[in-house]
């Protein structure tokens, strides 16, 4: 397991599928053989004729009927998994303890095409990520932050290795963790535009394979430190043993052909669990049945393991490839293997057809003794994730907590590029629109950007800037012990709404792949890693205001914690009339009291451990401390930030309201209410970007040696991150 803290252990599991909607109904199938790929009524536009998919049975009738099927389904699972933990009822922790970490790719992707068909901006308030979270958790108690990763699909693996950081790093007693992705038009036609859909069964490791099978599922864990949950008499399913990460640095749509991201990926993960990969019984691949990735993945396992290879399952022969959702499903079923000491089948495989002589395809349920499992989730992009399950709690040596500094700072606004830049500017006078491209098309290579959303340059932009501000003027020289962690409320907006209207308005086989591999949410993160050939996680966090302070964060604890030396940190955001104009129809933006006029821009930091910086020659620029995250409703904003501000006693606060929006003004209440000192950074909004463009200031200008820097958002968020200037 991660050196330096308790086990962690899964103590409850909720999943719905293609084959069930439990945990138990849907093991007993795969057990069986079966495959849940059909005819898909529930899909939300025509497909060409023939095509299948697969989709979850439907709900009871009488269960949130009024929410959009994301939100519905994701919270049934969330129920299910509380339930199982023994929580649902009464929650054994601090509410502001409990946490939500779920990955996805396309979260309410399903609403905007309704928008998109209907004209209704009331659709789109289930759109991001952060409001089909708050739909999905309702009113249950869970008030220790709600947060939304993208890695493509290994979103919901990044997810659960990022709530096993927060609670070997005390900022969470129990979390909620996992990953979803909904049936959708959008996805089968993206990836049918690839030419990665298959029309016979999905068919791993075997000759002749031809593609994968698009489908849904919702899979949560509750996760605790192990020394909690025995204290509660907490049955436990299985231990998380370990997990690794990794980018390729290859290509945005295609992996590595040797699987050298995979590999290390499986490797760390090994590690971690402090275990020989010999040790490994069973081993969960990502197995999309695609060409290139099935030979990826089979050339990462030999390298892994050269020599009796353990048995390998393919979950997706029986799922379909359910996106965000699929590494969280997949662990769930590796943890019923562990449970029953079974051996799942792959389904659809003559066993003379596997392609490979050293992959070990599991093709009939056998017993066996399983101590320890191994899956992996690969992305577009190239991002790779690993998870080790183990039976019995693991305790690994710790090591000594890092100091965080902030060593380098790259800002892009309107009129305004570059640090020395936002240090002289007259704040009042940054307009609000777009970024002129010519202002920073300079910092990147034209060749390689041309077709990027506007979205994704000016993150790379903000990027090169922050690079050339801590003087890693050859970022490829660290790109081994490199993260990328990258913020937005809204991504590529602009290429999404293209690439889908399309659709809506010619039928799914008139999909642009080109639009839909840049539209991604972690386009900016796969593009960042290519550009620099970073090998550790990228990632995005995604659909809220407070995003990118939360990205600096995690980030910071990941270094802290040794996990990572450096991390590449971003918010950025494009301007979009359809945003404006959603915010506006919504009553978000305001009422007849007040608004915010938004803007595009970026904002990126370079961080490292002193040590690392030290070892380069680095002047810190600042160093940062303790951070945290509550949540509650929407009409709860001021009762948040206040019990959040209390955490931090004495100390100033740096904020950067939204205009002069109701959120703005229950964000001082807040203050207020606790008595702290709040000194506000009056900027155009930049959604994700705002926090830390006044955190940018903050330390560019030493407004204070010591200080905090908050952010809200509009569904009950607030975040908080300490930061002394050197």
């Amino acid at each position: 397991m991660s050196a330096g803290a308790d086990s962690i252990v899964i103590t409850g599991v909720g999943l719905a599928s293609p084959l069930g909607l439990s945990v138990d109904e849907t093991w007993r199938n795969v057990v069986a053989g079966r495959c849940g790929i059909g005819t898909a009524p529930a899909m939300d536009g025509p497909l060409p004729p023939g095509a299948d998919a697969g989709q979850c049975p439907p709900l009871p009738a009488d269960f949130a009927p009024d929410l959009p099927r994301a939100d519905r389904y994701l919270r049934w699972a969330i129920e299910a998994a509380m339930r199982d933990s023994g929580v649902l009822d009464r929650l054994p922790y601090d509410p502001t303890r409990s946490a939500v970490m779920l990955g996805t790719t396309l979260h309410g992707m399903r609403t905007g095409g309704k928008f998109l068909r209907d004209a209704d901006y009331s659709h789109l308030r289930h759109f991001l990520s952060g409001a089909v979270l708050n739909d999905a958790i309702g009113d249950l108690p869970l008030q220790g932050g709600r947060m939304t990763t993208c890695s493509a699909c290994s979103s919901s693996l990044g997810a659960i290795a990022l709530g096993v950081t927060l609670l070997q790093q005390g900022q969470a007693d129990l979390v909620v963790a996992g990953g979803y992705d909904p049936i959708s038009e959008y996805a089968w036609a993206g990836f049918n535009s690839l030419r990665l859909v298959s029309g016979p069964p999905l068919r791993p490791f075997t000759r002749g394979r031809v593609g994968m099978k698009v489908s849904e599922s919702y899979a949560i864990v509750i996760l605790e430190r192990a020394a909690d949950a025995a204290r509660r008499n907490a049955k436990t399913f299985a231990v998380v043993a370990g997990w690794g990460e990794s980018a390729d640095a290859h290509h945005l749509t295609q992996p590595h052909p040797k699987g050298d991201g995979a590999f290390r990926a499986m490797r760390d993960a090994v590690t971690r669990a402090g275990i020989e990969p010999t040790q490994i019984d069973l081993i969960a691949a990502h197995a999309t049945g695609t060409p290139d990735n099935d030979a990826a993945e089979a050339a990462a396992i030999g390298q892994l393991v050269p020599t009796n290879t353990p048995p390998v399952v393919g979950f997706k022969s029986h799922l379909g490839h359910t996106l965000g959702g699929a590494g969280a499903a997949e662990l769930i079923l590796s943890g019923c293997a562990l449970r029953d000491s079974t051996v799942p089948p792959t389904a659809n495989i003559n066993p003379a057809e596997i392609e490979f002589d050293h992959i070990h395809l599991a093709t009939t349920a056998a017993p066996a003794t399983i101590d320890f499992t191994l899956n992996t989730s690969l992305g577009f992009g190239g991002a790779n994730t690993s998870v080790a399950l183990s039976r019995r709690p693991l305790v690994a040596p710790r090591k000594a907590a890092q100091t965080v500094v902030i060593t380098g700072i790259g800002t892009l606004l309107p009129g305004v590029v570059g640090k020395q830049q936002l240090a002289d500017v007259d704040l009042s006078k940054i307009v609000c629109g777009v970024v002129a491209e010519e202002a920073y098309e300079s910092l990147l290579v034209a060749r390689r950007v041309r077709r990027m959303s506007t979205y994704v340059k000016l993150t790379l932009a903000a990027v090169a800037l922050a690079c050339r501000d801590a003087g890693l003027n050859d970022p490829t020289t660290y790109a081994d012990t490199t993260a990328g962690f990258l913020g937005t409320m809204h991504g590529s907006a602009e290429y999404c709404r293209l690439y889908y209207g399309q659709i809506v308005n010619e039928g799914a086989a008139a999909a642009n792949p080109l639009l839909f591999a840049e539209g991604v949410p972690n386009a900016a993160a796969a593009q960042l890693s290519l550009m620099l050939g970073l090998k550790q996680s990228c990632q995005t966090l995604l659909g809220t205001r407070t995003s990118g302070l939360d990205a600096l964060r995690l980030a910071a604890l990941r270094i802290r914690a040794g996990d990572w030396q450096r991390a590449i940190v971003s918010g950025g955001e494009e301007f979009d009339l359809t945003i404006n104009e959603a915010y506006s129809r919504c009553g978000t933006r305001g009422d007849d009291r007040g608004s915010f006029h938004n803007t595009a821009g970026a904002v990126a930091f370079v961080v490292e451990s002193a040590e690392a910086a030290a070892a380069r020659g680095a002047t810190p620029l600042a160093t940062i401390g303790e951070g945290i995250q509550l949540s509650g409703k929407r009409a709860d904003v001021k009762e948040t930030v206040a019990r959040l501000a209390a955490n931090f006693a004495d100390q100033p606060f740096i904020t950067a309201p939204p205009g002069a929006s109701w959120l703005a003004r229950e964000e001082d209440a807040g203050l207020a209410q606790a008595g702290a000192n709040a000194i506000p950074i009056l900027l155009p909004e930049v959604f994700s970007a705002t926090s830390l463009a006044a955190l940018a200031i903050a330390i560019t200008r030493k407004i204070e040696s010591r200080f905090v820097t908050l952010s809200t958002d509009f569904g009950g968020l607030a975040t908080a991150l300490q930061c002394e200037v050197a």
